[in-house]
């Protein structure tokens, strides 16, 4: 089942990736929803993900600024 939830955030990110409210937020509701290794896979794939994509790569990384 976690693998669903996974994988099911991992869509909805790339859905909203254009809008950063909403990005943020599936980023927040994953932190709430994953288990530990699995917001570790996310982080690794979010910066594979955001490589080429600076705005989002800016986003991302005030998300987990604001986490510390």
């Amino acid at each position: 089942m976690g693998r669903m939830i996974f994988d099911y955030t991992k869509n909805a990110i790339i859905k909203v990736c254009h809008n950063k409210t909403l990005f943020v937020k599936e980023l927040n509701r994953a932190s709430n929803k994953l288990l530990p290794h699995e917001k570790e896979n996310l982080i690794n794939w979010l910066f594979f993900f955001t490589a080429d994509k600076p705005e989002l790569q800016k986003w991302f990384w005030e998300c987990l600024d604001k986490k510390k």
